[in-house]
């Protein structure tokens, strides 16, 4: 059967009523890099904690890039916290807007700066990046650059991407300003203009993680969840894949019919960072593959983990049809 038709037509409330209106609230993903104040990331990995009214949700750690990521986030203003080392970077705190979004998941990007203990100085050699050394890239292009992670930096996406787009026109082959370009895009919801950067970082960098994770997650914005599958899953071959990853990756296998690798990474992406998110995708996961008892499950662990949702309601309906399905079935 084709999966994709399947979802346009099932009957199941939990595709056509939990996943829209669930997911509009509950499914944002916040990703971003801790970085040293010359723009390359920390030489171990940083704890960073997602704080939202003072409560504090999740802890993760950066990977080698510098690199976190949070999922099942509704919509708020929230705080990300990087620890400081003690040596050589203080413990730094910015906020991060996570706006209201349509039936799909959305992924929203803020980097984390770090700033120096005063009288600390970093290595001369690493002040500054392999790729900024490089003699092909113009200094304009450089200056360009970096005036546009600042602009980033203080949540002026549209002002980040013009000056990525002048560095890029200087440097055509500049692999970061590409990068980043496309983060901003993927930030402000312009997927199909994410996508072609991310693709062109990928390009330049065949062995980078970063610009496939993006690629990969633009792709299932746009709902092309077949063409992101691969992306994806040579992230995880590289060893680099977050909780966000394995997500996105559950969700694309789910909506393309490879249900067994959805249970398997869904599961990996809840066990990483605990996303009631996760709880959703597997009840529809189940719910599709005829196994109603479990779907159940999944969402009475939603709700035990979330009972303030302004889902419950919906959830509760779900909960009440799977279970008549379940008594069809004896």
């Amino acid at each position: 059967m084709n999966t994709i038709k399947r979802f346009g037509i099932a009957v199941g409330f939990l595709l056509i009523v939990v996943i829209p209106i669930a997911l509009a609230q509950n499914g944002n993903s916040l990703e971003g890099r801790v970085l040293l104040p010359n723009g390359s990331p920390p030489p171990h990995p940083v704890k960073v904690t997602l704080t939202y009214s003072g409560v504090r949700i999740y802890e993760t750690f950066t990977d080698l890039s510098g690199r976190f990521s949070f999922s099942g986030l509704r919509r708020g203003v929230y705080q990300l916290e990087a620890e400081g080392d003690s040596q050589s970077f203080e413990t730094t705190r910015v906020s991060a807007e996570v706006t209201q979004f349509g039936s799909a998941p959305l992924s929203y990007t803020q980097n984390i700066p770090l700033k120096m203990i005063p009288g600390k100085t970093l290595p001369k050699a690493e002040t500054v990046s392999l790729e900024e050394l490089d003699s092909s890239i113009p200094q304009k292009a450089r200056d360009d650059f970096r005036k546009g992670m600042k602009r980033a930096e203080d949540n002026r996406p549209e002002d980040a991407i013009k000056l990525f787009k002048q560095a890029i026109e200087q440097a055509p082959a500049f692999y970061l300003a590409h990068l980043s370009m496309a983060d901003q895009f993927l930030k402000t919801r312009r997927y199909e203009e994410a996508a072609t950067e991310y693709q062109k970082a990928a390009e330049l960098k065949p062995d980078k993680a970063e610009p496939l994770n993006g690629l990969g997650s633009a792709l299932i914005g746009l709902r092309r969840y077949g063409e992101g599958l691969p992306h994806l899953k040579k992230v995880v071959d590289l060893g680099k894949a977050t909780a966000g990853t394995y997500m996105y990756l559950g969700l694309a296998e789910t909506m393309t019919g490879e249900y067994d690798a959805a249970e398997a990474d869904l599961l990996r992406a809840y066990s990483m960072n605990k996303s009631s998110l996760a709880h959703i995708y597997l009840a529809n996961l189940y719910e599709l593959k005829g196994e109603p008892a479990k779907a159940i499950e999944q969402l009475q662990a939603f709700l035990k983990e979330n009972p303030e949702s302004p889902q419950s309601e919906q959830i509760r309906g779900a909960i009440e049809k799977l279970k008549r399905q379940t008594v069809k079935k004896k």
